[in-house]
């Protein structure tokens, strides 16, 4: 409980509505106090919604209206809603939505840190966790890499890779207890602490078929609660880059196609709130002397990646720039950022805006768009960015890539730069630089098929819901014997297959010359 003597002290000073824009370090505060202090839980039965479901980490309460997922295993508790994709984050960003406006929601959420909500019912309290069987931690021994075949053979990595002296010593097998023989070896990245301790471990290993749900699922497996920590390369004196990601097969794959000895990367994983962006600033704060060093953001190539560019960037912007705190929004495909200055900051408004200006016309012109396609408005205290990334989509393969490295130049001390992939993300990449091309038939021969073709299917999916291509590994008298990435072969009839791969490294004769297929009638596939 926050002191009621500091509380009233607080609540006197709202009441003179002090500028957000003159004090923003000074609400940065008050809204983390609240967000950390508030009972969330005990609110929201004082509000009337009702405790549906509850897990040692995590209630959720609903109304006639709203289904809300608290995750109590973090401190602060984070939410989102069910029944609305965009109701998501702390608790302030639920309370701001029943006020007119900001400074209201500040003088409230301390009203509430000053009060006592009961949940009242004691089935609502969380019943005690009996530990009667082994933790995820205790099913696994964590062992050094012995069987690369996942990461080499399911995401096309080399040997070479694995094997760099960044990454050596820092991918491990994850063998269940049960699996005497040590026959299935999942992989497993460490997520590390700042002093390089494995504080928790994802493990990776190819789709399986769920005979319960009759369906393919991806292996993914995290070891514990400790998600805040990063899996990050083996640190190096004097890096020339940090390279953050999101998956850690992700950075290897990047390595693989771009990388150098002089990098340094970090994985943020699937998600990134403010608690991994505060372990991301420390771990790379000691490096961030170094005027030379860049930042690279290598998120995926979507929405979520886009997404993850953004809110790393304007946690730099506000950690690093004393003068400007950065604020974001993101919704239905249109995004709104919003840089706000400190009072003797604000004669640089006009100036930056026109800079900013300058730098996203060049841009637009050389990609051939209107100079409208970033909208910029200058305001007496701020800076307001809005754009689409759908309207910018299908021109650019990284739509929001020219307003990011343009606010990185204008408000960071380093350079801080983004590269996209040409897919959905690096090793997918990777994968497609690997693969052999194949030429296309819809009529199958079956004295030219040969092993290593592939095959398509005639039905949407293949064998057990698996996909619908397989590679050829036997030929029979009546069909072919197919791998589909099972853990069993199938023979497929000749009758069955709609399409057949040849690979490309066949040459078709011309009347002058020889020559290889031409490129238009080739697809890749995986």
């Amino acid at each position: 409980m926050a002191d009621v003597h500091f509380i009233s002290a607080i609540l006197i000073q709202l009441k003179m509505q002090l500028p957000y824009s003159e004090n923003i370090a000074y609400y940065k505060r008050l809204i983390a106090q609240i967000n950390t202090d508030v009972d969330f839980p005990a609110y929201l039965n004082h509000l009337g919604y009702k405790l549906l479901k509850k897990s040692a980490g995590s209630l959720e309460f609903g109304n006639e209206e709203d289904r809300l997922v608290l995750n109590i295993s973090r401190n602060p508790v984070t939410y989102f809603n069910r029944n609305d994709s965009t109701d998501k984050g702390l608790f302030f960003k639920f309370l701001r939505k029943q006020h007119d406006n900001f400074y209201q929601t500040v003088k409230s959420g301390l009203e509430i840190i000053d009060r006592t909500y009961a949940l009242g019912e004691p089935s609502l309290a969380l019943a005690k966790k009996v530990e009667n069987s082994k933790s995820l931690e205790e099913n696994y021994n964590i062992v050094p890499l012995q069987k690369p075949e996942y990461l080499v053979q399911e995401r096309g990595l080399s040997e070479a890779t694995l094997n760099n002296e960044l990454f050596r010593g820092r991918i491990f097998n994850a063998f269940h207890i049960r699996d005497n023989g040590g026959k299935i070896g999942n992989v497993a990245f460490p997520k590390y602490d700042l002093n390089g301790n494995a504080k928790n471990y994802i493990l990776y290993n190819k789709p399986y078929f769920d005979r319960r749900e009759k369906q393919i699922k991806k292996f993914r497996l995290t070891l514990n609660k400790k998600d805040r920590f990063l899996f990050y390369s083996k640190p190096i004196p004097n890096p020339k880059n940090i390279i953050f990601g999101e998956s850690a097969i992700d950075l290897l794959s990047y390595h693989e196609l771009y990388g150098r000895p002089e990098n340094f990367y970090i994985s943020f994983g699937g998600s990134i709130y403010p608690e991994k962006l505060a372990f991301f600033a420390r771990l790379i704060e000691p490096y961030l002397g170094n005027q030379k060093i860049g930042l690279i953001s290598v998120m995926d190539n979507d929405r979520a990646g886009r997404e993850f560019d953004i809110k790393v960037l304007s946690s730099l912007v506000n950690r690093n720039h004393s003068n400007v705190y950065m604020e974001h929004t993101i919704k239905q495909g249109g995004i709104m950022i919003t840089a706000h200055y400190v009072e003797s900051h604000r004669k640089r408004i006009a100036q930056d805006k026109n800079s900013i200006e300058a730098n996203l016309i060049s841009n637009a012109e050389s990609n051939g768009l209107p100079a409208s396609t970033v909208k910029s408005i200058a305001f007496s205290d701020k800076i307001v960015l809005e754009f689409s990334v759908e309207k910018l989509k299908g021109k650019l393969n990284t739509p929001s890539k020219p307003v990011l490295e343009t606010l990185g130049k204008l408000y960071l001390p380093f350079p801080f730069s983004i590269h996209k992939s040409n897919g959905k993300d690096w090793n997918e990449d990777l994968r497609e630089s690997k693969k052999n091309s194949f030429i296309i038939t819809s009529k199958v021969v079956p004295g030219r098929v040969k092993i290593g073709d592939k095959i398509e299917l005639k039905t949407e999916t293949g064998p057990e819901g698996a996909k619908n291509q397989g590679v050829i590994v036997e030929i029979k008298k009546n069909g072919v014997d197919c791998d589909f990435g099972l853990k069993h072969t199938y023979l497929i009839p000749f009758t069955a297959i709609h399409k057949h791969f040849w690979k490309t490294n066949i040459r078709t004769k011309t009347k002058n010359n020889t020559r290889k297929i031409k490129t238009k009638r080739t697809l890749s596939i995986s």
